[in-house]
């Protein structure tokens, strides 16, 4: 029979080989002037996808705006009538519709300015794949809409991978799950 000591030790062990394949790292910055207390109404613009996934920065944006409205902490317009803004904006701009968004002071006032916020939050899905594994990595900005400064940046990464996860023959997590905790990671760092 097993004494206390042993049991312990392998309950720890257990749990090291089980969570080692599900978290990842978080790197972030605040700027040390911000204050966040003027912020009532964020816009989620979409994100710049750099993954083989065609869909991973919609599915990143999807996942966000559900968990910032969870959290209660501001009104988040819909993602509808921001794709729309954004679409006005950068035709009256001359941007070619399908290329890379690209958000100067001047785009982020009027975005603000149309759509009654006070930030934007937006960023890149850095990897979203499942080849060898599931690896899900992402970067966030909030950015002030009045001056378009950067107030808060995150990136995180989740692999549902591991040498540990593999020996003991547990399936990988899921992108889905992946996609929920890093998202709900980087948030984490905000609120």
């Amino acid at each position: 029979m097993y004494n206390n000591g042993v049991k312990i030790r392998m309950i720890v062990l257990f749990f090291l080989i089980f969570v080692g394949g599900c978290g990842g790292s978080v790197t972030r910055y605040v700027n040390p002037t911000a204050n966040f207390s003027y912020i009532r109404k964020v816009a989620v613009l979409p994100f710049n996808n750099l993954s083989d996934d065609r869909y991973a920065g919609e599915r990143i944006r999807n996942t966000l705006i559900v968990d910032l409205m969870s959290r209660g902490a501001f009104d988040v317009v819909e993602q509808g009538e921001v794709t729309k803004v954004i679409g006005i904006i950068f035709r009256e701009a001359g941007v070619e519709e399908g290329k890379a968004v690209p958000v100067d002071k001047e785009a982020l006032k009027l975005i603000g300015e149309k759509l009654g916020v006070q930030v934007v939050i937006l960023g890149s899905v850095d990897e979203y794949s499942s080849s060898g594994g599931n690896v899900v990595s992402v970067a966030m900005r909030m950015l002030d809409t009045s001056s378009g400064i950067i107030l808060w940046q995150a990136k995180a990464t989740e692999t549902g991978r591991s040498v540990w996860r593999k020996l003991v023959g547990i399936e990988d997590v899921e992108r889905s799950e992946l996609t929920k905790s890093v998202v709900k990671r980087i948030l984490d760092t905000l609120l």
